[in-house]
């Protein structure tokens, strides 16, 4: 669906986010088996892996990352993702935090992010905790967190369940950071999108962890 003028929001097991500016922006690639189905939702919309700039990854988890090497095998877009990520999504280390289970072809990554630095008009907020190098990203502009599995809105919105972070500490001091941010809206990794006061809510949700 479209969920903003130029925001299309693909839902499969986990969320991938298509930003269509100047130029092509994917956000997660989705599970390896879900790569033909969100093949077909970018086609509708008239759009081919050739014709994407950059391809983020919020994280290594295999729902988000699994399908990446598909989309590269006919794209020229360049891979971007935390520094720490980067080595995961790539499978030069493999990843030691839950669910420990690393099916994905390994992907380079091409361009190794840093908290703050703003990529293709997405600033990097580093959200630790779910795993080593998780992060979300904020399109200023359009007042849009895309917070990855630093938030969770399958039930309400809350934390991910523990037994997928990493450190959960560190998961909630996370939360806790987003919520000093402004954004009206937010799309998650796992559960409905929040269109209108999506920061409020979330600095809500900070108060009671």
């Amino acid at each position: 669906m479209e969920l903003l003028k130029g925001v299309h929001v693909i839902e499969s097991y986990a969320t991938t986010t298509l930003l269509v500016d100047d130029r092509l922006v994917l956000g997660d690639t989705g599970v390896e088996d879900d790569t033909r189905m969100i093949l077909d939702a970018l086609a509708k919309l008239r759009v081919k892996p050739r014709d994407l700039a950059t391809i983020f990854i919020t994280h290594t988890h295999p729902d988000h990352v699994g399908g990446l090497a598909t989309f590269k095998r006919d794209s020229p877009a360049k891979v971007a993702a935390h520094r720490i990520e980067a080595e995961y999504v790539s499978r030069a280390r493999t990843y030691d935090g839950p669910p420990r289970v690393q099916r994905h072809p390994g992907t380079v990554v091409d361009v190794l992010l840093e908290d703050g630095q703003v990529y293709d008009g997405l600033r990097v907020i580093f959200t630790p905790g779910h795993t080593r190098g998780s992060m979300s990203l904020l399109d200023e502009t359009r007042s849009l967190l895309i917070a990855g599995d630093a938030l969770n809105n399958e039930h309400g919105l809350g934390p991910m369940d523990d037994q997928f972070n990493v450190d959960p500490q560190q998961h909630r001091a996370s939360i806790k950071r987003l919520a000093t941010l402004q954004f009206d809206t937010a799309i998650f990794g796992h559960g409905a999108p929040m269109k209108g006061g999506a920061s409020a809510r979330v600095t809500e949700l900070a108060k009671r962890l």
